[in-house]
């Protein structure tokens, strides 16, 4: 009997010895829609190695896509994978996962909304059949190594996790990638190659099949696209980042010869750059698909480029101007490795604590069976509901707390400031010192903001002056040709003429012969007429 249909994995406890709990999962038919070849496991709960040997699944040969909800696989190991050799399509979004093993089989992979921050492949020489893969939002803190092995992956997403640096020849060994999408990760620094000292900075990446590339919303500040090699290349998304410019040239973006529509709202550009790139954006007939609120530009004292806001080029102070942090660069590099060390501490017990409360509510969960899970399910429901009640009273009540702190502040300075004005007292070493930190801490950040202006700027002049040089290299390399030329054409004309002078000799010769001796008047008449033309062109050439 063949049945299409989207089947429900239930848990099934068989009663056994305390040391000894085998597990069997099979698939049902549901009360819900029907979808051919699809298997739904709920509460898959494995959260040690004795568990997952304990799991047995009872799923036909003919279901060849398995989606798990609401379970708990920290680690979704080998051993593991081994019982879903036929499946082909894997969606295990939301399951706790730290580590995940991708096996050659695999066709589709959905793994977002877990903590995976390592990935296991199969053994090496294996190929990949991978079409789509998605790790959106995970703790991923750097690419992983793909290789040579997925030859047939075209989407693949990365977004919502740790990557601060990427080097895109990490993807080059994807030669059918179409899809990349690198937002929200808090890029800082995307390069074309791994930095090594063997490599050179010049070096560029081919992407010969990509067709769409996402770096929204992240924190770039400039990107080198000169050595993009991307002929298939759609669509560019550059929204929500620091950007002030696309190094080399604005029109570098015409190296995307199949490019049909970029976004790239959001950032901080500089007018004059961006005005080249807008020009050459329409002579390409490139869509633009988004645009940055009036209000920003206003807000933002920028000036807005057909709905896109930019900064005027302007410089505060010179370059050679002396460094306004002077000794306290070292200060503020241990100030921020110290912060980072304990936001890193941080996030490492917030995750501990975060797993250790959800292992113990999957236990507690793995215990109960029949009337008393559903009773579960509705508690779960109800304490989901309360939790919600609960943030939206304590989102008040901060908010509250706060507006009572702004007006103790402010009753407590207006309470000063009467006291000044009636007392006035000297002022104190103490208030000296405060303002003057205050205002050392102002000039600081006018400096910062300055500094990066100028740094800004010197990008945009040294941009400019590379411009210059290669227009006189190709003015240059032009007149070299036209020289080349006026030399060829000069030896032609000086070969061209030496034949003229042999022919018209050769003439003469001929008419000296054929006239007879005993005419002395006409013989003469030839023999001074062949003197004039030589001597003429004697002195033409001397």
């Amino acid at each position: 009997m063949t049945i299409t249909r989207i089947l429900a994995l239930i848990l099934i406890s068989t009663c056994a010895p305390t040391s000894y709990a085998l597990v069997t999962y099979r698939c049902v038919v549901p009360d819900t829609p029907v979808i051919k070849a699809t298997c739904l496991v709920r509460d898959v709960i494995l959260g040690t190695v004795a568990n997952i040997e304990d799991a047995s699944f009872s799923i036909d040969m003919h279901y060849v896509a398995l989606t798990m909800v609401d379970g708990f696989i920290p680690d979704f190991t080998r051993q593991l994978a081994r019982q879903f050799t036929q499946v082909q399509d894997l969606t295990v979004d939301a399951m706790g996962i730290r580590k995940m093993y991708i096996w050659g089989n695999l066709e589709q992979l959905s793994a977002r909304n877990n903590s995976i921050r390592a990935l296991d492949f199969a053994s090496i020489g294996v190929e990949h059949r991978l079409r789509s893969l998605r790790l959106d939002d995970n703790e991923l803190s750097s690419v992983p190594l793909f290789g040579k092995s997925f030859n047939e992956l075209k989407y693949l997403s990365l977004e919502g996790n740790r990557l601060e640096e990427v080097a895109l020849d990490s993807f080059t060994g994807l030669g059918q990638l179409q899809s990349l999408s690198l937002a929200r990760n808090g890029l800082i620094v995307v390069e074309s190659t791994t930095r090594a000292p063997a490599r050179s900075i010049h070096q560029g990446v081919q992407l010969l099949k990509l067709k769409h590339l996402s770096l929204a919303s992240n924190r770039l500040i400039t990107v080198n696209i000169s050595g993009w090699e991307m002929p298939s290349l759609v669509s560019l998304d550059l929204s929500n980042n620091d950007l002030y410019l696309l190094l080399d040239e604005a029109h570098q973006l015409g190296q995307f010869g199949a490019l049909l529509e970029v976004s790239y709202a959001g950032n901080d550009w500089q007018c004059s750059w961006l005005s080249e790139a807008q020009l050459m954006l329409r002579k390409r007939g490139i869509a633009v698909k988004d645009q940055d609120p009036a209000a920003r530009c206003d807000r933002e004292q920028m000036k807005s480029l057909n709905g896109i806001c930019c900064y005027e080029r302007a410089l505060d102070q010179e370059l050679n101007d002396k460094d306004p942090f002077g000794s306290r660069w070292e200060q503020l590099n241990e100030l921020r490795r110290r912060y980072e060390l304990v936001q890193y501490s941080y996030d490492q017990v917030e995750d501990a604590d975060l797993n250790l409360i959800t292992e113990r509510g999957h236990d507690l969960r793995a215990k109960l069976m029949g009337s008393v899970a559903q009773d579960q399910d509705e508690i779960k429901r109800e304490l989901v509901r309360l939790r919600h009640a609960l943030d939206t009273e304590t989102a008040q009540l901060e908010r509250l707390e706060e507006r009572i702190e702004r007006a103790v502040i402010e009753l407590g300075q207006s309470i000063d400031e009467l006291r000044e004005r009636a007392v006035r007292p000297k002022p104190t070493l103490d208030a000296v010192r405060q303002q003057t930190i205050g205002d050392s801490i102002e000039r600081i950040k006018t400096s910062i903001e300055s500094l990066r202006r100028k740094v800004q700027n010197y990008v945009y002049e040294t941009s400019e002056r590379d411009k210059r040089i290669r227009r006189y290299g190709e003015r240059i390399d032009h007149l070299e040709d036209q020289l080349a030329e006026a030399q060829q054409l000069e030896n032609s004309l000086h070969r061209r003429a030496g034949d003229l002078t042999a022919r018209v000799d050769d003439a003469y010769r001929v008419i000296e012969e054929v006239i007879p001796r005993n005419s002395e008047e006409m013989y003469d008449r030839v023999r001074a007429s062949r003197f004039g033309a030589y001597s003429y062109q004697m002195r033409r050439h001397g």
